[in-house]
């Protein structure tokens, strides 16, 4: 099992949102198997400054960020073709050295 970070930044809210994606990827086929939430960090709305950092303790309350953050998601690719591509470069940025 592996992790994909995820730091989605809610300006509307002044805060940041770390979150992790567990993922298996079997055979170039990725497949995430849970998302959750672990840390919030609230900013200044003025200052842009961080003001707290707080952890994210209960299920619940990770759910309730999971499904905020997937309300939001302005990107046309899912979660896992997000995943999948950063595999892609990772592996085409670590073969490319070696065919040279």
């Amino acid at each position: 099992m592996n992790s994909y970070r995820i730091v989605w930044e809610d300006e509307a809210k002044a805060r940041e949102i770390e979150l992790f994606a567990d993922y298996a990827c079997e055979a170039g086929v990725v497949e995430v198997r849970a998302i959750y939430a672990r840390r919030v960090t609230f900013y200044d709305p003025e200052s842009r400054k961080p003001i707290r950092t707080v952890a994210v303790h209960t299920s619940s309350g990770s759910d309730l960020l999971v499904r905020q953050y997937l309300a939001a998601r302005e990107e046309a690719i899912t979660i896992a073709e997000e995943i999948r591509i950063q595999l892609d470069q990772r592996d085409s940025s670590i073969a490319a050295p070696v065919a040279e």
